[in-house]
Formats: C-alpha cells, sequence, structure tokens
C-alpha cells in the first residue's frame, strides 16, 4: 500500500448552496468520501477520467501551432 500522497495543486471553486448540500448528504451516506471537499474531489476526478474514457475530453497538443504564430 502506497504512503506517499500524489502532489496536488490546490485550487478554489464556488458550487451552488444545492451542490454543496447534496455533497453534505453524500459525506453522511459515506459512500465517496469523508468530507464536503473530499467528497467533490471523487466526483471531479471521476468525471473527468470518465468523460476522457467516453471521448468526451481531449487533450490536444497545440504547442507546434501556438510555435508557428509568433511573428
Amino acid at each position: 500500500m502506497a504512503t506517499e500522497k500524489a502532489e496536488t495543486d490546490r485550487i478554489p471553486i464556488t458550487l451552488s448552496l444545492a451542490t454543496i448540500g447534496y455533497l453534505e448528504r453524500l459525506v453522511r451516506q459515506g459512500t465517496h468520501g469523508t468530507s464536503v471537499p473530499g467528497v467533490a474531489r471523487t466526483l471531479i476526478e471521476e468525471g473527468i477520467r470518465n468523460a476522457i474514457k467516453d471521448g468526451l475530453l481531449a487533450i490536444r497538443d497545440n504547442s507546434r501551432s501556438n510555435n508557428n504564430h509568433h511573428d
């Protein structure tokens, strides 16, 4: 079992009160985490991974086109 934590950058996000209430209910349910930030993190990471897997998100390499626009 790995004991090291992955390096992460932290960014603040704004959520509606209804969403926060839903996350609080999931915390009480205990199925996705033990805190509102933990549940949100789990759902965000899961959603991003699924969107990439399903082809809804793709990472494009724009470095080549960006280099061509320097005059």
